[in-house]
């Protein structure tokens, strides 16, 4: 079977997870149509199709266009399409879908879309992507989401549940497992990612580190990321006087962020619902990585990611943008080292069971099949 990928560009190193589903699918062949290639070297795959090959001075303009009317040139994408005759179209977030909506539904094959994020929270917020989703949801073959939250979210929106299937995101675990652990009870380092987006909770993060690091030596901050937040969050903990605990990282590769997840203590998630209304829709990556990793996550209740930190067994949770319960439950994980080995062994064990990559991608493939097969079924009547 021939999955053809869409994503926005192929590919950025936050979504390196994309990567993962279509590199372990051994079931499938897989191909990729994108606005423009980034971290080749990072990245490799052989078929990978470019919609604009060069960032020339059209090419800029021209994806500027195809932000305004999110869609891409028909002839162009239906071009692309038709030379490759993929047996499914698989959308990396709705408006990658929607994008090529066009194309996919004059070729006729299947269309399978997985929510991630921003396109289950902010976009429906706006009338235009309101319109848009009745048009995908009627078109689109199958919906995949990583947890409950989300299903009943998409559901909300008006997809039918018939179209809706649950498959947390996978991790290559045994690559994350293979990464020497360079830990010590004597130094405790917490783990932060994600100083792009306000539903990160950058500012949560860093007020929350200052309250333990001004009682407790011994006590460091990793930032990885870069972005909008990281003056800010610089200058509140500058002003709380631990910034010389704290190193920024920037974007690093991902195995220099594996080597950094298995040196940690702790990992920071206090993500939060943005102004926009921009959300995780399910539970960050890193999260899940840190769970595999044996690390336990210091996090708040949004989203799913209660689905994928237990609370009390493999971390502990508070409210959202409640700053002095997740100082209290970082104080609890760096006071108690025997907790923290506890809750990650728990946490690397329940990891395992449900979010290795290679189980993942079964799951999707067969969704490919099912909708195939259903497409076949129609075509012959």
């Amino acid at each position: 079977m021939h999955v053809l990928h869409l994503t926005n560009t192929f590919l950025p190193v936050t979504q390196n997870w994309v990567y993962s589903q279509i590199t372990f699918n051994t079931r499938c062949s897989s191909s990729v149509l994108c606005q423009y290639r980034e971290n080749e070297a990072q990245f490799p795959h052989e078929r990978v199709y470019p919609m604009y090959p060069k960032r020339t001075l059209f090419a800029q303009a021209d994806m500027l266009l195809t932000r305004a009317r999110a869609r891409y040139r028909s002839p162009c994408s239906e071009r692309i399409i038709g030379s490759l005759k993929p047996d499914v179209v698989h959308g990396h977030f709705a408006f990658e879908s929607w994008r090529h909506i066009g194309a996919i539904a004059k070729s006729g094959i299947p269309l399978v879309t997985t929510f991630y994020g921003l396109d289950i929270s902010k976009l429906p917020r706006k009338k235009v992507w309101q319109d848009r989703y009745v048009q995908l949801f009627d078109y689109g073959a199958a919906f995949i989401v990583e947890g409950e939250f989300m299903a009943a979210r998409l559901a909300d929106l008006g997809c039918p549940l018939s179209k809706i299937t649950c498959i947390p995101i996978g991790v290559p675990v045994d690559a994350i497992r293979a990464v020497p652990k360079r830990r010590d009870d004597a130094v405790v380092r917490i783990l932060f990612t994600g100083l792009g987006r306000e539903k990160k909770g950058g500012l949560d993060a860093a007020a929350a580190f200052a309250t333990v690091a001004r009682s407790r030596a011994g006590v460091f901050l990793d930032l990885v990321g870069n972005g909008p937040y990281r003056a800010p969050v610089k200058k509140l903990l500058a002003k709380e006087g631990v910034l010389d605990r704290c190193t920024f990282h920037g974007y690093v590769p991902v195995n220099r962020y594996l080597e950094l997840l298995n040196g940690a203590s702790i990992v920071l998630a206090p993500s939060i619902t943005a102004a926009d209304g921009d959300t995780e829709g399910g539970a960050p990556v890193t999260v899940i990585e840190a769970q595999v990793a044996g690390v336990p996550v210091a996090g708040t209740r949004h989203c799913d990611i209660p689905m994928v930190v237990k609370h009390g067994e493999t971390g502990l949770l508070c409210p959202e943008r409640d700053r002095t319960a997740l100082a209290a439950n970082l104080e609890t994980l760096i006071a108690n080292p025997e907790v923290r080995r506890k809750m990650g062994a728990a946490a690397a064990k329940r990891a395992s069971q449900r979010h290795d990559i290679k189980k993942q991608v079964e799951k999707i493939a067969n969704v490919y099949e099912k909708v195939t097969a259903r497409s076949s079924r129609n075509t012959r009547a």
